[in-house]
This record gives structure tokens, sequence and C-alpha cells, in this order.
């Protein structure tokens, strides 16, 4: 491909742009996005923040911009460290920094093939921990989730073994979307063998409300063998950014930062830390998702459609169809993407919360696709 000369003016008066320019750019953005544009899919199957990153955090990447040619530094390091074991309420050597959550799960697969040990886990469950640790020879072993959809604790504690080193919970549980109490976390934990990690993916915990779901990170702090797994891909709306951090005993939190091949880059950890504190806009997001949740709730009740209890950013339900139809109708249809198959729940779908006009949209060809009228439009 050439390039004109005035590409490369344009792009070199870009990159020259001042960065109060920049930011004041970035924050006259529209901060709730729209449906797609037209002949462009809604994406609604990737467990998204639609209305993020906040504006406290698009102002610290603009500032951030004129930055971009240096290093991250330890003192970027260690702020963000810091403001999470302040937040946690833990020392800073209780901390693991990754890019995103998912390096963490991965550092968390090679550890276990580095104490040769088997991995338990629900099925169906978040794959990137049981993937990879599989990949690097780890035996895994999956026990289904229950009539509920819910992780099976009593079957999970039975399939422990004494080649079982870690046991991985992902709460809530995607795809299922269904979540355990913390009282019932804490009770598996002190069923299980001292030497056994228990990794806990609280990646969508922001959007909980049933009674007795809460972060476990508690358990950390009174010496229990836990890791506490957070993302700011999820309620953070900083997906592509990628940042995420574990809590985790000392001892584990340094293991793991040596496993890791990365470090959250200078956007993700500058953003993370003004995230933090713009409570009015996670406040919001976390409104709006909760009440679009319980709008596609009751449509699927009104369609008589089962769906699992939904504690996250997305609703899990049964289609009665095998999934590539519906899935092929959503997209050629109606120009809406929606989750993929997770078995054996192959009539399943995983369809991810938009903004309202997205939602509104969903469940108009929801409708359409079932033959039915909406009345509640």
């Amino acid at each position: 491909m050439e390039l004109s000369r005035r590409h490369l003016l344009g792009g070199s008066a870009l990159l020259l742009t001042p960065a109060r320019a920049l930011l004041s750019s970035a924050l006259a953005s529209e901060p709730v996005p729209t449906p797609a544009a037209a002949g462009k899919p809604i994406i609604l199957c990737w467990n998204e923040n639609p209305y993020g990153p906040s504006p406290a955090a698009r102002a610290a990447i603009a500032q951030t911009i004129g930055h971009a040619c240096r290093y991250p530094d330890d003192a970027d390091l260690e702020r963000l460290g810091t403001r999470l074991a302040q937040r946690e309420g833990v020392s800073r050597d209780h901390i693991v920094l990754g890019t995103g959550s998912g390096e963490l799960l991965r550092a968390l697969g090679l550890r276990c093939a580095r104490v040769s040990g088997e991995l338990l886990a629900a099925e169906p469950t978040y794959g990137e921990l049981p993937e990879y640790a599989r990949e690097s020879g780890v035996t895994v072993r999956f026990v289904p989730v229950d009539a509920m959809l819910r992780h099976d604790l009593a079957a999970m504690h039975a399939a422990v073994t004494p080649r079982i080193r870690a046991v991985y919970l992902c709460n809530p549980n995607n795809p299922t979307g269904t979540a355990l109490t913390a009282r019932e976390i804490g009770a598996f934990v002190d069923a299980l063998p001292q030497d056994v990690l228990t990794i806990v993916d609280e990646a969508y915990m922001d959007f909980t409300d049933a009674p007795g779901v809460r972060s476990v990170s508690e358990l950390v702090k009174t010496g229990k063998r836990v890791i506490v797994l957070r993302t700011f891909s999820k309620i953070h709306g900083m997906a592509g950014v990628r940042c995420g951090y574990g809590i985790a005993p000392a001892d584990l939190a340094s293991e793991l930062a040596g496993l890791c091949m990365t470090s959250p880059n200078i956007f993700a950890m500058r953003a993370a830390v003004a995230s933090l504190d713009d409570h009015a806009f996670l406040s919001d997001c976390r409104r709006r998702i909760l009440a679009s949740r319980a709008r596609i709730k009751s449509e699927l009740g009104e369609l008589g459609l089962r769906y699992a209890d939904p504690q996250g950013n997305f609703v899990f339900f049964d289609t009665g169809v095998p999934l590539a139809q519906f899935s092929q109708y959503m997209q050629r249809e109606r120009g809406i993407l929606v989750g993929r198959r997770f078995p054996p729940y192959d009539t399943w779908c995983r369809i991810t919360i938009g903004t309202e006009p997205e939602v509104d949209n969903f469940l108009e060809s929801l409708h359409a696709w079932r033959g039915t009228r909406r009345e509640s439009a």
C-alpha cells in the first residue's frame, strides 16, 4: 500500500496535535454509544461494557498520548498497585498486576503445570484458564453445573483427589451468569485440603445484586490459599486497554508476577487509576446494565424461554432450537452478533447487555424470531 504526501502530512499533524486538543476531542465524544451504523452488526457477544471507558479514564489516556514513546516506569506500576491495595484493604505485596485478568489466568495455568498438578473446574465455565492449562500439559477435570446452572460445589468437592492442586471458580460464572454466595465459597474453601489453591475469578462481581453474593477477597486476608482475580474489562469498560489484577497471599502474588510475560501498558495503568475514582460513571453503568438485564429477563419470561439467574452483564437463555439456527437468524436477518455455543448447552445463547437502544433492537428481533408482537415496547 502506498501513502500519499497528504496522508503523511495528515498523520504527522495528528502526532503533533497538543495533548490539550486531543483531550478536548476525547471528552467531546458521545459518552453513550448508539446502535451500530447501517451495514455494521450490533455486537452482543463479547460481554463488553458499551458505556466505557469513563470520562476520567478517557482523559487519562488522552493526557498520556504524548508519553507513548516512553516505557512505563516503576512509578506507574507502584501507583496502580498501591491504589488497588488500598481499595482491597491489603498490603501492596498481596497485589499482582496483569495485562487483563486473562494473563493472570494463563500464569495460573503455567503454575499448575510447574507443580505437576491437576485442575478442577465447572462445565461450562470461562475457558481461558482450563484451555491454557491443558495446552501446558495439565489434566483438567470438569464437573457439570447443577440443574440451576450453578457450580455444584458438593460434586466438585467429591471430585477432589490428591492430584488436584487448584480449583477454578468463576463467580459469577461465564457463560451461565449464575453466582455463589460468599458463605458458600468460604465453606467450600474450608473443606479443601490445605495444599489446594482456590482461584476465584470475579470479573463480573460489580454487576451482582443477589443476597450474599460479594467478593471473597477477605479469604486472602485470613490466610487461605485463595487468589481473587478482578479486571478493568467489564464495569470499567476497558476491555481493549487490558488491565487486571489479583489479590493473593504474598508468596503466590510474587510467584505469579514472575510467570507473567508482560506488564500493563502506560495507558492501562493511568486509565485504571483514574477510573477507580470515577464513582458516578461506574454507578451509572451498573444502573443502566441492571435495568436492561431486568428488561431482558421480563421479555424472556413473557416468551416462555428458560434462562439462568443472571448476575453478570449478560443473560444465558434457552432458544429451544440449535444455537446455530438462532445465531444465523440474528446475524443475517437482524444484524446482531450473539454468543457462541457452550457445550453441552447446544440450544442456549449468551446475550451481552448492550446500550438501551441495542437492547431494544435485540428484544424486537427476539419477538420477530418467535413470530410474536412485543407488547411492552
